[in-house]
């Protein structure tokens, strides 16, 4: 148990060094201008001094650190929290975040060090990989109010809620695989735009479908 416990304090930490070790390696390559932002045709247009790729790291630990140790222990102050535990949930979410974050951190600290945008179809297959293994945890979220579908609506009703996330898992789920092909497959410039549709689809779709169940329950209630 103690075991446990300590592996579950440090494993962000151990997890968000990995992008500060890479750093450490490469420091010395980096040249002392480097690149601080990339068109969409994958080339440098705006630089910087070589100090600024500090900020890659440091954000993203305090943000991944800081998003593992709140869902974690988001159930303490959800006003729901009576009525359901989403600790197993919401610790897988966690993990995936951190795991996310050290590798976009990795990625940047790349593409700064090359001066180029390099395997961004592999950045985007990693992220679409992410949305369908949220995809797969949607269904087991409960009620709450921090993380799936917080619609008024979903708040309200248990099973608006419950057959909304259902749905809502199979679009992630299946949207985030079939991104993931795509983002192999697919010509970078057109896959920026085609990204943005497929999570644009993958939001709005659950949000009408709720919508338009709590419609129809509120005509069936008003008809009786």
């Amino acid at each position: 148990m103690k075991q446990s416990k300590l592996f579950h304090l440090l494993f962000p930490f151990i997890i968000m060094s990995i992008p500060w070790i890479y750093l450490g390696m490469v420091w010395n390559q980096l040249p002392a201008t480097i690149p601080t932002h990339f068109g969409i045709n994958g080339q440098p247009d705006a630089f910087g001094s070589k100090d600024q790729i500090l900020l890659v790291p440091v954000i993203n630990t305090i943000i991944a650190i800081g998003t593992y140790f709140l869902l974690r222990n988001i159930y303490k102050i959800d006003p729901k929290r009576k009525n359901n535990n989403n600790i197993g949930v919401m610790s897988k979410i966690a993990v995936m975040v951190v795991v996310l974050l050290s590798a976009i951190s990795i990625f940047i600290i790349y593409w700064t060090l090359h001066g180029k945008v390099d395997g961004f179809n592999i950045f985007f297959c990693a992220i679409s990989l992410f949305f369908a293994y949220i995809g797969n945890l949607l269904h087991s979220i409960k009620p709450n109010y921090f993380a799936g579908f917080r619609l008024p609506w979903t708040l309200e009703s248990e099973d608006n809620w419950r057959k909304t996330h259902q749905v809502a898992s199979k679009i992630w789920f299946i949207g985030g695989i079939v991104l993931a092909i795509l983002s192999l497959l697919i010509n970078t410039r057109i896959l920026i735009f085609v990204f943005m549709g497929g999570v644009l689809i993958m939001t709005i779709v659950p949000i009408i479908y709720s919508y338009k169940l709590y419609r129809k329950t509120e005509l069936t209630d008003q008809n009786n």
